[in-house]
């Protein structure tokens, strides 16, 4: 007589040997040798960013680097490079007062699809652009800052990722001396 195997509980079995399959084929999805050995900056040249939200942007490679620029007193830039390649680039610039998507067109040629409904953001999946709040100064009267994150070098794309990176960038632009 023959004997056959027949699991009791045959869902938690499928469960099982799916689960097992995919355990052995991971190592091999990220085979590339490449990882991440640096440490994700937590600001932008000065103005902190929740490092989660950045890293998304920032590919694998042994070291990353910030480089900090300014136009005078009404723009500052911050690229985030990886191994030497730009990655990301941030900015802060003072211009009169006009709409998000205004301030954007004059930044990229490529169409930010995406705007809440406040119209302080506009975004894509790969760059995005806000307008502050309450940001006043006396060397810019009557201008208002605005902000810019763009990761066009990034493989990455990811337009909720990318609202959420440059809302809380803009938050913290308000919240810094950059807004006085």
């Amino acid at each position: 007589m023959i004997s056959t195997f027949v699991p009791r509980h045959p869902r938690r079995w499928a469960t099982a040997l799916v689960t097992a399959a995919f355990l052995v084929a991971l190592p091999g999805c990220s085979e590339s040798g490449q990882k991440r050995e640096y440490a994700t900056p937590r600001s932008l040249c000065g103005t902190a960013v929740d490092a989660a939200e950045l890293t998304e942007f920032l590919p694998a490679g042994k070291k990353a680097s910030t480089t900090s620029t300014t136009e005078g007193s009404r723009a500052s830039r911050c690229t985030v490079a990886v191994d030497g390649k730009r990655v990301v680039y941030a900015a802060q610039q003072w211009w009169n007062d006009m709409s998000v998507l205004q301030f954007a067109r004059g930044l990229t040629l490529e169409k930010v699809d995406q705007q809440t409904d406040d119209g302080r953001f506009a975004y894509s999946a790969n760059q995005a652009f806000g307008k502050t709040e309450g940001c006043r100064s006396g060397r810019h009267k009557g201008q208002v800052l605005y902000t810019a994150i763009q990761a066009t070098r990034s493989e990455h794309e990811d337009a909720a990722a990318m609202k959420r990176l440059i809302t809380s960038y803009t938050k913290a632009v308000e919240r810094s001396g950059a807004c006085r």
